[in-house]
Order: structure tokens, then C-alpha cells, then sequence
């Protein structure tokens, strides 16, 4: 178990569990962005110098990352004005990771800037509803860890995935969120992974799948009569046995073993983020609870939730006061 630093009677932080996601990284791949710029600017905008400097940022909050990153390199002006803008300074404040990494993993050009903002500033896992302590950065969704490493939402697939399971081909897959791993280990198992690999977002391929095809119906359909061709080729050569059945060889790609948290690919994708709530000079990571510290196996007890400050208040509502470090009077009914 990885040490701990208890912040109040009830809840901890941990000082160095290694879930091997993209906090941990080598942060060296990529320099921090600076926010200071010492020397004044020599050449203007052109054009756009002539719109406020309000209107300005409103049009750079709404373009994709990779798009905002791309202007701010323009020159020492476009340093200025978009360092200038309120959220954007908010995140390199308080999570300047969340840059870096969307960009290393080249998903930077499916969210914006705007939309990576207003997930910061919302505090539950968008499938669940606990207190969200990441973002899955390829489509920019808040989520918590049990969550990211249970749900097949999370899971990115391999382009072949997408034949096997949608019926998608090569000219289905333009515009779908989608990213390249960064080289590194990665899941709690430290599996090392050096070879870049596409992944795309489950959910949007999924609905690509079935605009294609028409209907959930029609897109399954197509996927089993898909499989069942390439179980009959790769079988048609195979010996019949002494009864005169033949053995079946079951491709492992058309039943490929998920592994949940222990799936390198499920934390390809992963960051840490704080909450941002009303008052932005702070930053909440959350907190877990001591009394869950013992439990493994399941919720509302799970020693892996992470709650806000107003978030743990609720826990405690629902499962008992904590006193000498365990949950008291409903302790009876959460069994």
C-alpha cells in the first residue's frame, strides 16, 4: 500500500500511489508553458488588432487546443493576448499537465479550450456521478477511477477493433476522436508500452458504427456475419478430429481480454485534474476516506472514491459517522 498524509481525522490523500497514467509520465518530454513575458511585443496582429481584446478571447476559448497552441506561437503578441484570457490562465495555474499531455498525445484538436475549462469546473464523473479526480483526454470527460477502469466507455480501441466490432472501415474513421499513445508504463502493473499506437474513443465510434449501418440492429448484425466469415476462413483449413468434428480455432482479436485495471490502454488516456469550484484561487484534488481505506470490492465502501469537501460530507450522511477510523451506524446496512 502506498504511504499516506492524512489531511483531517477522516480523510487522506496518498503521497505516491503509482497508477501509472499520464501524470506519471516523464514530465521532462515536454517544457511547462510560461506565462511571464519580459520583453514587449515587436509586430502586431494585423487584422485582428482591430477587434477589442475581449472579442478576441471569446474566439481562442472556442478553438480546438492544438488550433489555440498553434496561434499562440505566432509571435510575442499571440503569447500575450492569449496568456491574457482568464480560463486559460486558470488551467496553467493550477493544471498546466492537462496541456502538455493532450497535446503529446495528439487529441488536443477534438475539445476546446472552453470545453477542457468547464470540465475543470465541474466537479462529478460524467458516467457515475462521484467526484471525477481525472479526465479521459480524448474526448475531455471528467471521470473517477472506477469508472475509467470498469466501463467499457474508457477502453480505447485498435483500428482493427472498430471492423470487428462497428463494421467501420478506413472511410469511416474521418473526424473520430481519436489519439496516440505516448511511450511509457502504464496501468498499476507498470506494463511498459513503447510502440505509438491510434487509439479511438469507444462511445464516438460506437456512433459512427451505428449511423453507418443504420440501427444498433443492423450494425450487430453486420459485425457477427463479419466474425462468422472469418472464423469459417480461418478454420476451413484446419484437421477434423476423430469423431470428424473439426477444431475450432477462435481468433483471440474477436474476444480480446479487457483486463480493466490492469489494461495498459485504459490509462493511455488518463490524467489527474483538480476541481475548480467558485472560489478559483484553489484547487481541489480530492480526498479519499479513511474509514473506505479497508474495502476493495465494491461501492458506496471503496477505498479508490475521491470526494470533494462537500462531497465527503455527503459520504458520511450515507454511510455513518467515522469514529475510530471506521463507519458507524450504517455500517450494517452498507453490508
Amino acid at each position: 500500500m502506498s504511504a499516506i498524509q492524512k489531511i483531517g481525522d477522516s480523510t487522506y490523500i496518498f503521497l505516491d500511489i503509482k497508477d501509472n497514467t499520464l501524470d506519471d509520465i516523464d514530465k521532462a518530454s515536454c517544457s511547462n508553458k510560461r506565462l511571464n513575458n519580459y520583453h514587449p511585443p515587436r509586430y502586431g496582429l494585423r487584422i485582428l488588432d482591430r477587434l477589442p481584446l475581449e472579442i478576441i478571447q471569446m474566439v481562442l476559448m472556442r478553438l480546438d487546443i492544438r488550433s489555440l497552441t498553434d496561434f499562440r506561437q505566432v509571435n510575442r503578441k499571440a503569447r500575450l493576448v492569449t496568456d491574457s484570457i482568464p480560463q486559460y490562465r486558470q488551467i496553467l495555474t493550477h493544471a498546466p499537465a492537462l496541456f502538455r499531455r493532450c497535446l503529446n498525445i495528439e487529441s488536443a484538436r477534438f475539445f476546446s479550450c472552453q470545453e477542457l475549462y468547464n470540465q475543470l469546473c465541474t466537479a462529478e464523473c460524467d458516467s457515475c456521478g462521484d467526484f471525477g479526480g481525472y479526465l479521459y483526454l480524448i474526448t475531455c470527460r471528467r471521470v473517477c477511477f472506477l469508472c475509467f477502469t470498469e466501463k467499457v466507455d474508457y477502453l480505447p480501441l485498435l483500428r482493427k477493433d472498430l471492423t470487428i466490432h462497428f463494421g467501420l472501415h478506413s472511410k469511416n474513421l474521418t473526424g473520430l476522436p481519436c489519439m496516440r499513445s505516448f511511450p511509457g508504463r502504464y496501468s498499476p502493473r507498470g506494463i511498459k508500452c513503447q510502440r505509438r499506437q491510434i487509439l479511438f474513443d469507444y462511445s464516438s465510434a460506437r456512433q459512427a458504427g451505428v449511423a453507418v449501418h443504420g440501427s444498433i440492429e443492423s450494425m450487430e448484425k453486420y459485425a457477427l456475419q463479419m466474425a462468422s466469415k472469418r472464423s469459417n476462413k480461418n478454420n476451413s483449413d484446419l484437421p477434423y478430429g476423430r469423431t470428424g468434428e473439426i477444431y475450432v480455432r477462435r481468433s483471440r482479436s474477436e474476444c480480446p481480454v479487457d483486463g480493466k485495471c490492469s489494461n495498459p490502454r485504459r490509462f493511455m488516456s488518463i490524467i489527474s485534474a483538480p476541481y475548480l469550484g467558485e472560489q478559483l484561487a484553489t484547487a481541489e484534488w480530492g480526498v479519499h476516506c479513511v474509514a473506505c481505506k479497508p474495502h476493495h470490492y465494491g461501492r458506496p465502501l471503496h477505498w479508490r472514491r475521491k470526494y470533494t469537501i462537500k462531497g465527503f460530507q455527503g459520504h458520511v450522511r450515507e454511510c455513518g459517522e467515522i469514529i475510530s477510523g471506521r463507519h458507524v451506524c450504517n455500517q450494517a446496512e452498507m453490508r
